[in-house]
């Protein structure tokens, strides 16, 4: 009966552990991606409307996408996955020529993790990309 209970108590501290580590690995990636596009954002202009405030647009490029790697079952993890979407979204406008993207939209998706019964998000920002 000892035992059990060591066995038992054993699991809840690595369950606790793990959680714990989990929040601290996805803090220190959503701290790297928020440098990332912070950089990139001083590259590429974005904004959700259909035109950027005095500037012109000179040729459109076309739509550009973004999904995120990360599966979001939490708070952090789906703000990682929106950084992620966002960031992949304008490196391929930049790597496509464009300067700026415009009437961005942030779409999530919910579905079952594979294996499992546990419901996760993903996020996929669309845009378009300019030249201005």
């Amino acid at each position: 009966m000892e035992f059990a209970s060591l066995l038992i108590f054993s699991f809840f501290v690595l369950i606790v552990w793990s959680q714990i580590s989990s929040k601290k690995k996805a803090k220190e990636r959503s701290t790297n991606m928020d440098e990332m596009l912070n950089q990139l954002r001083n590259e590429v202009l974005s904004i959700s409307g259909s035109s950027i405030p005095g500037k012109e647009v000179k040729k459109i490029i076309g739509m550009v996408r973004g999904v995120s790697d990360t599966q979001a079952s939490r708070k952090e993890e789906f703000e990682l996955a929106e950084k992620e979407a966002l960031y992949k979204m304008l490196m391929e406008a930049k790597s496509l020529g464009a300067n700026a993207v415009i009437d961005i939209k942030l779409n999530t998706g919910t579905y079952e993790r594979q294996g499992s019964k546990w419901q996760v998000s993903q996020a996929v920002y669309n845009g378009t990309a300019v030249e201005v």
